[in-house]
């Protein structure tokens, strides 16, 4: 029997996050704030509460980013005092979210978050 997409992502989120050194929380979710996966650091975190303040996140800096004529968005860091909120786009439609440390090397935050959207983009396009 064929997996659905969820737990396609949700596998390939669990073997990224076991990889990476920097990234300790994740989500893919779409640009509507829908939670396709999850895989956060603590269980207590609401999956749902995650998409939405990722998805505004998403939307304010892209607004942003055109009003101020800097092209389209590619991705926002949030740096809180306990750690960074890293949101890349995966698509035009999805997103990947990552949670740092506050004392994360940002250099290879940014990089291992590339390497993990461009597979998970790889996965998407292959269900479409």
């Amino acid at each position: 029997m064929a997996k659905k997409t969820g737990e396609i992502l949700a596998e390939e989120l669990e073997a990224l996050l076991a990889q990476s050194s920097d990234i300790e929380g994740a989500a893919v979710v779409g640009i509507d704030g829908l939670v396709y996966s999850a895989n956060m650091p603590h269980r207590d975190m609401d999956e749902d509460l995650t998409g939405a303040v990722t998805a505004a996140i998403y939307a304010l800096s892209a607004r942003s980013v055109r009003q101020l004529k800097r092209g389209e968005s590619i991705r926002t860091l949030v740096q809180g005092t306990e750690g960074n909120i890293l949101v890349t786009t995966i698509d035009k439609h999805t997103l990947f979210v990552g949670l740092t440390d506050k004392n994360v090397n940002l250099g290879m935050a940014f990089a291992e978050a590339r390497t993990i959207s461009a597979r998970l983009r790889e996965i998407l396009s292959g269900m479409a």
